[in-house]
């Protein structure tokens, strides 16, 4: 019976400590640029654009981001932002931007006041979604990673490395 208990409350204490982390193994490690559909237009590839993510685990629920993207007029678009995942949402917060990824613009923009956003998040078989309010999708699926812009701008990525950070697997 003694044993039974135990067992039982470290199965529970197992469960639990799980749900914290289990979208960040989907989502952490460092993801390259495959190519970028315009709303309108032809597939930019190599070595037209090349781009950049790295998603690093700072604590079981927060997570470090940094996203940049180039193109060969030789400009750079950044963002740096710090997630935090809680249940089915989450919250972002973004100190740094270079540029605008969404809308195509180069680097003549440089903000670093505090930009604060929330999202959803949605978890089927392999498939992690993160639909942020701005009307940014994130959809990780394995290897894979598409971004899809609220202007129709489709980013797909490909996990390059696995970055634990702070997580065990």
């Amino acid at each position: 019976m003694w044993r039974t208990s135990i067992t039982l409350v470290f199965c529970a204490l197992l469960i639990g400590c799980g749900d914290d982390i289990k979208y960040q193994a989907e989502l952490r490690g460092t993801w390259l640029l495959d190519s970028r559909k315009p709303a309108q237009g032809e597939i930019i590839q190599s070595p037209q654009i090349s781009g950049l993510i790295e998603w690093f685990p700072t604590t079981p629920t927060q997570a470090k981001v940094h996203l940049s993207v180039t193109d060969d007029r030789q400009s750079i678009r950044v963002i740096d932002r710090l997630y935090d995942l809680q249940d089915m949402a989450f919250t972002y917060q973004s100190k740094l931007r270079i540029g605008s990824v969404e809308t195509d613009s180069s680097d003549a923009v440089y903000d670093t006041t505090t930009q604060n956003g929330t999202g959803q998040i949605s978890s089927d078989d392999a498939r992690v979604t993160l639909t942020h309010d701005n009307g940014t999708k994130y959809e990780f699926i394995g290897t894979q990673l598409t971004i899809t812009y609220s202007n129709g701008i489709v980013d797909t990525w490909t996990l390059n490395k696995d970055q634990k950070g702070v997580l065990a697997k």
